[in-house]
């Protein structure tokens, strides 16, 4: 798989099953969401987010591309009342050049996941949404290292 799109294809895989019909369809009991994402008190440029359905709640998981740290998700895409997991992932160029397909002679900066996975894949990032908002920021810090004494 390109490395390019890892990030989407990870959170893909995570909401398929309650993927949101796209298009114009029902927007009753949907909600607009919007706001920003940073991490290391920084915008997050190249990522994605996802409302993934949790605990007894009957809505749709929801997702959107996050870029120069702002994420949008219109009525008819929203989700509805209820609680929700929060994934996010991120990429950023590592430094090395890889093949941009196999066999290929074109060389792109490899993509690397620089998001802890305590904010996606073992996210401990909740939610219980009620209405519209456009205020739904995540300041992602980054983690604490513990320093190890020396015996």
């Amino acid at each position: 798989m390109c490395p390019r799109i890892v990030c989407s294809a990870k959170l893909l895989m995570v909401m398929v099953v309650g993927w949101p019909s796209l298009g114009c369809g029902d927007t009753e009991g949907r909600f607009s969401l919007s706001g920003t994402v940073t991490y290391d008190g920084q915008p997050i440029n190249n990522g994605n987010i996802g409302f993934i359905v949790a605990g007894s709640s009957t809505g749709k998981s929801v997702g959107a591309d996050v870029i120069d740290g702002h994420y949008e998700i219109p009525r008819h895409e929203g989700p509805q009342a209820g609680a929700y997991k929060v994934m996010i992932y991120a990429e950023r160029p590592s430094g090395r050049k890889i093949e941009a397909e196999e066999g290929s002679t074109e060389m792109i900066d490899q993509l690397v996941q620089y998001i802890p996975d305590v904010y996606n894949d073992r996210t401990t990032l909740t939610i219980e949404l009620s209405s519209d908002r456009d205020d739904l920021n995540f300041d992602l810090e980054k983690p604490k290292q513990v320093k190890r004494r020396r015996r």
